[in-house]
């Protein structure tokens, strides 16, 4: 009694560590929710402040376009003046002087200007360049553009010819020149040079302009107070987008693209009046040290509060898991329980009710148990048609878990051709594993409801509940395969195919349905393994082959190089009589199927180390011949005479010794392929040759090496035994002379593509289907 108190007291407290940990966890939740409002608060007053400090650096940018623009406004009523002075146009329009009246013309015009400049601080000079008489005029003198370029304001960017075209020859209305070095020597300043065409409005031929040069520092003076009190840079484009100056601790446009890399608060507005953009640039730093100093005192608030939170959450967690420890001491007095039947407070008293219960919930998880294999058992049953629909209450469904919601009904049956990426060892708990995750996939997969049954090692069916309507469900049913493709083969890297039969009204044509997706499934051999297929289409398909076996192009290449004519005829009017008398294919695949039969030949040709032109002449005319020539019954003969004609080359060119010595192998290795001891060396023994020369006179006599000879005299009669499905694989590889089936099973993919087994299941699956289809029609 003594040992069972301490292990219920240490697991009470075992126990009372995971509840009472799971309970903090839950307060602290709780507590987590207001830190978590509170941060969101946080990051939104941060955003305030920004938008605060955006919206100072927007008011002082207006206040700076404001104090700009009427300096601006200023110079456009002095240019206004000079473009609209009566004098200007006759000016404009004269040629170089030539006497004292003319002359003076130009100095009273000096003097008006002389009265605009005096009237505006603002503009640092200004003068009118005459194109006709190449004359320059400013209110201090008169001279020649080449002179005022080269004395007194050239730029230091531009060249005069560069000079003339760009400033003094185009075509400018209200333009702006970026702010640059203009003047020689001391005098050279940095210069914004304002440009407007004489006459004002020319577009085509200008006959003058308007040049005003205003010192940077007249714009930046207006701006500097403003780039003060938020230490950052104003940056002026004009309408063009290009800057052209600039104020403030980073004044130079190549140290505004480095700001651009550090965090930086950018504002713009745009004049109405000049189309200027004023951009205000301000380091973050700025105002950021008074929000971080922020940021820091709530950080502190909030740990404070934290702490004292969880203070709060773990005295509450042990005021509510106080009554809890006391109803598990009342069970345990009344209901000790053995060690480590339970996790928990909650799992012990959830047993506690459960073996209240008894044999009641005992047997319900029992059936609960069965009921997958009870499902299973049905589907199957149903699929194979031995289910009465009369069976199929709504009680009994239910209770298995099947739901039948529209009358349509499809079988697809899947088949694992490969799964060598998923399993390793072949054993069945692999391929129930694969069956199993194939069957899930399919049913999780939209729009259709579907339930998977396993029917054999390598197939599973699936029944398949499609709505109406009916008519074009063959779309959607081959996009939901080849999403059930494309999983199975891509998650689980197991290659698929998918047969899907016909579409049925009522859970009664399931059995057809399932027939229907073998024969799809089977017909796969004839599509190169087409990974998806539907019933209807192997009907519309039907006779859209001819019969050319491999066994036969096998057979044929060996005959004509053994120089048998006989047996080459035979083959050939055995295909012919297969393929024209038994069924009936159109005259086009009757040319293929003889094109197949001539590429046989050219690439025998090729193995035996024959030109064509030697035998037949050109090479061109039996190509042609073929592949337009006329009717079938010509190209029959046609290429029954080509073969002909190489099996008597072949035969003329050997000899009679060495056809003799060949043949003569070629029947010993016949007849004793069953040895397993049968090898080049015993056979070299046999006629008292040596195992190199053996190797090279058959390979040179037969063109094929003599191992492979074997293989496919070997494969030739397994398939010969395959007909009858008593032969077991291990017992074919023993009696074509393989001491195990490991072995034959290689060499027979390596030859066929396929594994014997594939290929004895492939062949009785296809004979039985078309028995029955020779049976319907």
């Amino acid at each position: 009694m003594r040992r069972l108190t301490s292990v219920s007291a240490s697991g009470e407290r075992s126990h009372r560590v995971s509840v009472f940990v799971t309970l903090l966890m839950s307060y602290l939740v709780v507590l987590l929710i207001p830190v978590i409002v509170f941060g969101g608060l946080y990051s939104r007053i941060e955003k305030v402040m920004i938008e605060n400090a955006n919206n100072a650096n927007m008011a002082l940018i207006e206040q700076a376009k404001q104090v700009v623009d009427g300096r601006l406004d200023e110079m456009h009523l002095i240019s206004r003046n000079i473009t609209s002075h009566p004098k200007l146009d006759v000016l404009l329009k004269a040629s170089t002087p030539q006497n004292g009246a003319e002359n003076y013309s130009y100095y009273s015009f000096i003097q008006e200007m002389q009265r605009y400049r005096n009237s505006s601080s603002f503009i640092t000079d200004f003068y009118v360049y005459l194109r006709e008489s190449d004359i320059v005029l400013s209110p201090t003198l008169k001279t020649t553009s080449s002179i005022l370029f080269s004395d007194i304001y050239g730029y230091t960017n531009l060249n005069y010819n560069q000079y003339q075209s760009d400033i003094l020859h185009g075509i400018h209305l209200n333009r702006y020149m970026p702010v640059t070095e203009v003047g020689k020597g001391l005098n050279q300043k940095r210069m914004l040079t304002y440009m407007q065409t004489l006459p004002f409005g020319e577009k085509r031929n200008p006959k003058g302009a308007l040049i005003m040069l205003i010192e940077e520092k007249q714009i930046a003076g207006l701006l500097q107070e403003i780039v003060k009190s938020n230490h950052g840079t104003i940056y002026i484009k004009d309408a063009s987008g290009q800057v052209i100056l600039s104020a403030g601790e980073s004044a130079e446009s190549s140290t505004w693209r480095t700001e651009r890399d550090h965090p930086m608060l950018t504002v713009s507005t745009i004049s109405a009046r000049s189309g200027w953009e004023y951009i205000s640039v301000v380091p973050e730093h700025v105002f950021m040290e008074k929000v971080n100093m922020v940021k820091r005192m709530a950080a502190g608030v909030l740990a404070i509060c934290l702490a004292a939170g969880i203070a709060a959450c773990a005295y509450m967690t042990y005021r509510a898991y106080h009554p809890l420890r006391d109803i598990i001491r009342f069970i345990i007095q009344a209901h000790p329980a053995r060690d480590g039947e339970v996790r928990n407070e909650y799992e012990f008293i959830k047993s506690t009710m459960v073996d209240s219960f008894g044999k009641q919930t005992m047997m319900k998880e029992q059936l609960s148990r069965q009921t997958p294999v009870i499902r299973s058992n049905f589907l199957q049953r149903l699929l194979k048609g031995s289910v009465d629909e009369s069976d199929m209450s709504d009680h009994a469904m239910a209770f298995m878990g099947l739901t039948f919601p529209y009358p349509g009904f499809a079988v697809a049956l899947i088949e694992l051709r490969d799964a060598s990426g998923f399993i390793h060892n072949e054993r069945e708990s692999e391929w129930a594993l694969i069956r199993f995750v194939t069957g899930k996939v399919a049913e999780e997969i939209h729009p259709y409801t579907a339930y998977a049954v396993e029917m054999e090692k390598n197939l599973v069916a699936l029944i398949v509940n499609v709505p109406e309507p009916l008519e074009n469900i063959e779309v959607g049913m081959h996009d939901w395969a080849e999403q059930v493709k494309q999983v199975i083969e891509q998650r689980f890297r197991t290659v698929t195919t998918i047969g899907i039969s016909g579409i049925h009204i009522g859970p009664g044509g399931l059995s057809s349905g399932y027939s229907e997706s073998q024969k799809a499934l089977e017909y796969s051999i004839f599509t190169a393994c087409q990974p998806i297929l539907f019933y209807r289409e192997m009907q519309q398909q039907t006779e859209a082959y001819y019969d050319f076996p491999i066994e036969t192009e096998v057979k044929l290449i060996n005959a004509v190089k053994s120089g048998e004519f006989d047996k080459v005829q035979d083959l050939i009017q055995c295909l012919y009589h297969n393929n024209f008398v038994r069924k009936s294919i159109s005259p086009e695949l009757g040319r293929l199927m003889f094109s197949n039969l001539l590429s046989t030949m050219f690439k025998l040709l090729n193995a035996l180390n024959l030109k064509f032109e030697d035998i037949f002449g050109t090479a061109g005319s039996s190509i042609e011949h073929i592949t337009v020539g006329g009717t079938v019954e010509e190209l029959y003969e046609e290429v029954k005479w080509r073969f002909g004609q190489v099996c008597h080359y072949v035969r003329n060119q050997r000899g009679d010794s060495s056809s003799l010595l060949l043949e003569k192998i070629q029947r010993y290795i016949t007849d004793h392929h069953d040895d397993t001891m049968i090898s080049l060396a015993s056979i070299a023994e046999q006629f008292n040759i040596t195992p190199p020369y053996l190797s090279a006179f058959f390979k040179k006599n037969s063109g094929t090496n003599l191992t492979d000879y074997l293989a496919k005299i070997r494969i030739e009669h397994a398939k010969e035994m395959m007909r009858d499905a008593r032969n077991t694989i291990s017992h074919i590889a023993r009696s074509v002379g393989y001491t195990s089936d490991v072995g034959f099973i290689r060499v027979f993919k390596k030859y066929e593509g396929i594994t014997p087994g594939k290929y004895k299941e492939t062949l009785h699956s296809l004979s039985s289907t078309l028995r029955k289809d020779h049976l319907h029609s």
